[in-house]
């Protein structure tokens, strides 16, 4: 099964190995007041894919709401497929 992440890229989700949790990965560069927060997807070839969102530290709770429930989504059409 194919899954399209907000960004376009798909994922084959047969070819999934593990997803991480969700971390912030700290300040953009050059980017005032900015931050990465995300997860990563392993594929079992050892490719990772990182799925991430920049927020502002006001939009945090937000996005990472937003992040949680495409996490879960892909998580849990990963496990329907097992």
């Amino acid at each position: 099964m194919i899954y399209t992440l907000p960004d376009g890229r798909q994922v084959d989700l047969s070819k999934v190995e593990s997803i991480s949790k969700i971390r912030d990965y700290g300040q953009v560069d050059n980017i005032v007041q900015k931050y990465l927060i995300g997860f990563s997807i392993r594929l079992t070839n050892k490719e990772i894919i990182e799925v991430k969102d920049i927020y502002h530290y006001s939009d945090w709770s937000e996005v990472k709401l937003r992040m949680n429930k495409l996490r879960e989504d892909i998580i849990n059409q990963w496990k329907s497929m097992q």
